[in-house]
């Protein structure tokens, strides 16, 4: 399609219109737009950075890694001991180095899941506490979504918050023993190389994850044990139906406790939507029609 420019405002926004109905200036767009949101990302980081911000939720995941579960400890830490000895490292570079980390994990989590569109999510109340608390909601989510291509990623999620793991009927209704082999075996390599590395700590993480406070969060009055018969059947739903929105929706409402900030979990749905690049990839390819496959079956002499 071409466009002619004419004088005035009038001309040059039909000009915009036409050129942002064609395929490429919708490409164009969502270029300009994705290199506006990867800027803004990183101004979001240099500014917490200087500014440190009020990292609460890092604090209580910076544990000391050979005793996570200390009851003497200030932090409130219910997590596997794998996610305190891989954050490990980081005590050698002190706690302001792990909160820029995990901020810029989870911004690189939100540029990916919500690409053009991050500068609106940024500025949603949950996603700015999230940064600013430097949590790992969008972590979890990510790897959510990522999961149903790469399993393995699944692990992240099981070694965190394990409820969330229903999302894992998917493989099993669908019959992706493979995928779920993957998953399930990566998780449990790594939970069995830190539990060499620390058995002690293992002994107790039960312990820990039943001493969580259950009680909901504001602004949501549901426990778990009033999610769980929802979350069960969208994630059902959803394998029966090829929506992995649906699963990954059900596998969010499994979490332990939703509490303000959990609504940013709702970006883990962008990339599984019908219609987006990575959804497309995860449909199964489809069956020829019965004519095409009469057609292309070999003929008998």
């Amino acid at each position: 399609m071409e466009a002619t420019l004419t004088p005035g405002a009038g001309g040059l926004t039909r000009t915009l219109n036409a050129v942002f109905r064609t395929a490429e200036g919708g490409i164009a767009w969502r270029k300009l737009f994705s290199i506006l949101s990867a800027g803004l990302a990183i101004m979001v980081w240099l500014t917490y950075t200087m500014w440190r911000g009020n990292p609460t939720d890092a604090w209580d995941f910076f544990v000391d890694p050979v005793r996570p579960y200390a009851t003497e400890d200030v932090h409130h830490f219910a997590y596997s001991p794998a996610f305190a000895q891989a954050i490990a490292p980081f005590h050698l570079l002190g706690f302001d180095a792990y909160v820029a980390a995990q901020r810029g994990v989870e911004l690189v989590c939100a540029f990916w899941l919500a690409g053009p569109v991050l500068p609106i999510a940024l500025f949603l109340p949950p996603v700015a506490v999230e940064i600013n608390a430097a949590n790992i909601n969008l972590i979890l989510v990510t790897a959510i979504a990522l999961g149903f291509r790469w399993p393995a990623f699944w692990s992240i999620v099981l070694l965190t918050k394990p409820t969330m793991g229903i999302g894992l009927l998917w493989f099993v209704l669908r019959r992706e023993w493979r995928a779920l082999a993957i998953a399930l075996g990566v998780t449990l390599a790594i939970a069995g190389v830190s539990f060499v590395l620390n058995p002690g700590a293992w002994i107790q993480y039960p312990q820990a994850v039943f001493a969580i406070d259950a009680t909901p969060g504001w602004p949501f009055p549901w426990p778990i044990w009033m999610r769980l018969p929802v979350a069960v059947p969208l994630v059902i739903w959803g394998a029966r139906t090829n929506r992995p929105w649906a699963a990954a929706l059900g596998a969010m409402l499994a979490a332990p406790r939703l509490y303000f900030l959990s609504p940013v979990m709702l970006l883990g749905l962008l990339p599984l939507l019908p219609n987006s690049a990575f959804a497309r990839r995860l449909r199964p390819a489809p069956e020829p029609a019965p004519q095409l496959t009469a057609q292309l079956a070999p003929q008998k002499p």
